[in-house]
């Protein structure tokens, strides 16, 4: 039976994934842990099979992890086709494969045989655990996270506090509200905590009442609720996403309140879904292409050109002014 690379891993006590990168020349792992994993493959009788190559184009296996996505709604602010093109654009003289996944678990990132030739692991608006890191620390392998902020790790991301503590204080400004609200739903998401900061922080330097509203699902933007927005003179609504916003908006003309006569309204992510709106929502556009281009200048410097320097990069948010303020 011929020697594979789960042996040298154990033999070696090391991972699959850090012996494939030793085996295929990686410059990432520490010369001390690669004469080791050579010497026993060496010992073990191991022979490396043919791989082909396309000219000299080098092939680039990167694991797309998306999460699992428990909100539905996800989609519509996130274009993974457009993240992927963009992304393979930037990388127009190598072949990248992606492998898309929804689990963040280490055990599920790899459990095939197949995941050993994985070069590069990007986390793709979804949430990282503590153990996660430190498996793809300790195996060596590079790995980013889009629109997540990630300490002491690689992200490229936009800055959703500020971007929204910009957004909250054009809203209160544009009807001098004395009180504003913000409106949410998975309240514990990472970026939900990001804008709801971000608006509260805006609340304070403006010394404006703040009101946080969690929804179990978009029908509890209901007529009544609508209602007693309108009578406590909350006129300033604060969307944590533009889905909640063009919800809130319908349901306030059905409610025969008009925008932004009676609510100044703001959406955040720059969703297509406000295409059903009749007028343009005010929001803040987070760029899928840009995202892609500089995830993919990250897999030539951190992957190809096998670059240490740390990646953290905050993109700046479009602002769409709109005409619901």
């Amino acid at each position: 039976m011929s020697v594979t690379i789960y042996d040298i891993a154990k033999a070696a006590g090391t991972s699959t994934s850090t012996v494939s990168r030793v085996l295929n020349g990686s410059a990432l792992i520490g010369d001390e842990l690669s004469a080791k994993i050579l010497e026993t493959a060496e010992r073990l009788g191991y022979k490396k099979r043919a791989i082909r190559k396309q000219k000299s184009r080098a092939i680039i296996n990167i694991k797309l992890v998306l999460g699992q996505l428990s909100d539905p709604t996800l989609p519509l602010f996130y274009s993974v086709p457009e993240l992927i093109n963009s992304l393979k654009k930037s990388v127009p003289d190598n072949q990248v494969n992606i492998i898309c996944e929804t689990s963040t678990k280490p055990e599920d990132l790899f459990a095939s045989k197949k995941a050993a030739n994985i070069d590069a692991v990007i986390f793709a608006f979804c949430h990282v655990p503590k153990k996660t890191v430190a498996y793809l620390k300790e195996a060596q392998i590079p790995f980013l996270a889009l629109n997540r902020e990630l300490a002491d790790s690689d992200f490229i991301s936009y800055p959703n506090t500020d971007e929204m503590k910009k957004l909250t204080s054009r809203v209160i400004k544009a009807k001098n509200s004395k009180s504003a609200i913000f409106i949410q739903m998975n309240k514990d998401l990472d970026v939900t905590i990001e804008r709801r900061n971000g608006f509260l922080q805006a609340c304070a330097e403006l010394q404006v009442d703040a009101q946080v509203e969690t929804l179990k699902s978009l029908a509890d933007i209901s007529e009544d609720f609508i209602q007693d927005l309108h009578q406590q003179n909350c006129q300033a609504v604060v969307c944590m996403n533009d889905i909640i916003a063009t919800s809130f908006i319908m349901r306030s003309q059905q409610s025969c309140y008009q925008v932004p006569r009676d609510f100044s309204v703001s959406g955040f992510d720059g969703s297509s879904i406000t295409a059903v709106l009749p007028k343009k929502l005010c929001t803040v556009k987070l760029d899928m292409n840009t995202l892609g281009e500089k995830s993919g200048e990250w897999i030539l410097e951190r992957v190809i050109n096998r670059s240490e320097s740390p990646c953290q990069i905050k993109l700046p948010g479009q602002f769409i002014s709109g005409e619901t303020l």
